[in-house]
C-alpha cells in the first residue's frame, strides 16, 4: 500500500449496503452469518463490496424486478456489482472476488442441519453466483463458527480479516 492506513477516509459497511469506489478509503464491516463478496479490477483500481444478511429476495420476486432493500440479498447485492463494473467497462474476466463470512454463529451440529442455517445459504449463493457467471475467486474465508472483522482496501482489493469471538466475557470472570 502507498497511503498510510490513517490517513485514508473510513466507510462503516452496515448490514444490507453495497459500496464502490475508485478512490483510496478503507471500508470496515462485521460479519456473523452475513457475507460480503468483494470485486476488484487493477486496471481502472476499482472496488466493490455489499454485506448481504439473507441469500435470496423472498417468493417470486426477482432482484430484477424491483426487489425492496436488494442490498439485504446476496443474490441481488452481487448483481448490482456485476451491473456496476460491467457499466465500467469491465467484463466478468476483469473482475477478481473474494468472499467471506457465513458463519453458523448459533452452532447448529444436528445432523443434515448445515444447509439451513443462514450462513450456509449465504455461501452456497454467492460462490454460486460466481461460479454462473464464470467470475475469479481469488481468495475466500468463510464457515465455521466465528465472525468477522474486515477491513477492504477498494483502490487495491486488499482486505485484511480478523477472526472475532462470538463469545462475550464478564470481565470480572476474567480477572478475579
Amino acid at each position: 500500500m502507498t497511503w498510510p492506513a490513517t490517513a485514508l477516509p473510513i466507510v462503516y459497511l452496515r448490514p444490507g449496503q453495497m459500496h464502490i469506489a475508485d478512490h483510496p478509503s478503507i471500508v470496515q464491516t462485521v460479519l456473523g452469518s452475513c457475507v460480503s463478496v468483494t470485486f476488484f479490477n487493477s486496471r481502472f483500481s476499482l472496488g466493490s463490496i455489499c454485506h448481504g444478511l439473507l441469500p435470496r429476495c423472498p417468493g417470486k420476486v426477482k432482484c430484477e424486478d424491483g426487489c425492496t432493500e436488494s442490498f439485504k440479498y446476496v443474490e441481488c447485492s452481487v448483481k448490482a456489482m456485476i451491473e456496476q463494473f460491467r457499466r465500467a467497462g469491465i467484463g466478468i474476466s476483469g473482475i477478481d472476488a473474494k468472499v467471506f463470512g457465513g458463519a453458523d454463529m448459533f452452532d447448529v451440529h444436528e445432523t443434515g442441519s448445515v444447509a439451513k442455517t443462514v450462513g450456509f445459504q449465504n455461501i452456497t449463493t454467492a460462490l454460486g453466483i460466481m461460479q454462473q457467471e464464470g467470475i475469479r475467486v481469488v481468495a475466500r474465508d468463510v464457515g465455521g463458527t466465528q465472525g468477522r472483522k474486515l477491513l477492504f482496501y477498494p483502490h487495491t482489493g486488499e482486505v485484511l480479516m480478523k477472526r472475532v469471538m462470538k463469545s462475550v466475557y464478564d470481565a470480572r470472570e476474567m480477572h478475579p
